[in-house]
């Protein structure tokens, strides 16, 4: 009767991560996902656990001021969290974001696991009054009209293959560009001023499946 129990429970706990806020939505790139959560520290988690990409979280300050609840992920002030799917660094990575209050989130993509402080980078800032992004400290763009508003969910998408990388917040493109810093499976998400609620995310991966003759 116990095994049977703890069987019956296990089956609700999987409806239930599986669940998704979006499954009635259709989205170019997803599929219902960011279900589950694991942890073996308080800083460490996971993310997607019963789907093909799973993400790898790891908080960066203090681990009480970034929460996992079931379907999102909560950043608050001061902390930064790396996500990142082992083997997988050509990718489009497709958050779903808002920023209850504050000015704004920051990306920074193409980032090591290691020496992050001192290791190459691309940031993206996503801020009230618009949107930049650096390589480095260097601006490589600008973009006033594309701006954050804390009354709604911004879908972000940033993309990484060889060279070239894009960075687009809903039909809108920030950036097309090049850069010489090497592919990382690493992204990095930190609020500005504020507090940062991931409500779904997914990397998908832009290399073609292989074909089995």
């Amino acid at each position: 009767m116990k095994k049977v129990s703890v069987l019956w429970m296990l089956v609700l706990f999987f409806l239930y991560s599986c669940c998704s806020p979006r499954g009635n939505e259709s989205l170019p790139l997803l599929t219902p996902n960011f279900r589950g959560y694991v942890g073996s520290a308080p800083e460490f988690f996971l993310l997607n656990c019963f789907y093909e990409n799973n993400i790898l979280g790891e908080i960066f300050g203090n681990p009480d001021s970034a929460v996992v609840p079931n379907n999102m992920l909560i950043i608050g002030e001061g902390n930064r969290v790396s996500l990142v799917c082992p083997g997988l660094n050509t990718m489009d990575a497709d958050f779903y974001v808002k920023v209850p209050y504050g000015d704004g989130v920051r990306f920074y993509f193409r980032a090591s696991g290691k020496d992050f402080e001192i290791s190459p980078k691309l940031i993206f800032e996503f801020t009230k009054q618009g949107s930049k992004v650096f390589e480095n400290r260097r601006l490589l763009a600008a973009v006033d009209s594309v701006k954050l508003s804390n009354e709604k969910v911004s879908r972000i998408f940033i993309q990484n293959e060889g060279e070239v990388f894009h960075v687009i917040v809903g039909i809108d493109t920030v950036l097309q560009g090049r850069t010489k810093i090497p592919l990382s499976e690493y992204i990095y998400v930190e609020p500005i001023n504020g507090k940062v609620i991931i409500e779904d995310v997914y990397f998908y991966d832009l290399l073609p499946s292989p074909r089995w003759n």
